[in-house]
């Protein structure tokens, strides 16, 4: 569901229409739309009520909010977001192989030639 959530919050987007996400992960997705002016704030379940439902739409009808979303949609018209996930995902590997750690040196804690006077 995850998935399907943020392809159909991209086809809003680059259809320069503003957004307001509503389950799933809302929290994550509803932050990133609201710092990017593109839709109001994230409502929690919790604190779901007409009023703040009222409250988003108008901020969705906003011309301001409209015009971010219309330049948002001009900066994503080029993006790659498959080779972008790949870059981000192979950013993140090790460069190279790491080398193996060292054996731990033998404690002479539990050494039975301690412990029976041999050694």
């Amino acid at each position: 569901m995850e998935v399907l959530e943020q392809q159909l919050l991209v086809l809003k987007l680059r259809a320069l229409q503003p957004s307001c996400l509503s389950f799933g992960d809302q929290p994550f997705w509803g932050e990133r739309v609201h710092a990017r002016g593109v839709g109001p704030p994230p409502i929690p379940v919790n604190e779901f009520s007409r009023a703040k439902l009222v409250d988003a739409i108008k901020i969705m009808l906003d011309p301001k909010v409209k015009e971010c979303a219309e330049d948002l949609s001009k900066a994503m018209e080029n993006e790659d977001g498959a080779t972008g996930a790949v870059n981000a995902f192979f950013k993140h590997l090790p460069r190279r192989k790491p080398e193996p750690s060292p054996a731990p040196a033998p404690s002479s804690f539990f050494s039975f030639r301690k412990w029976f006077g041999c050694g």
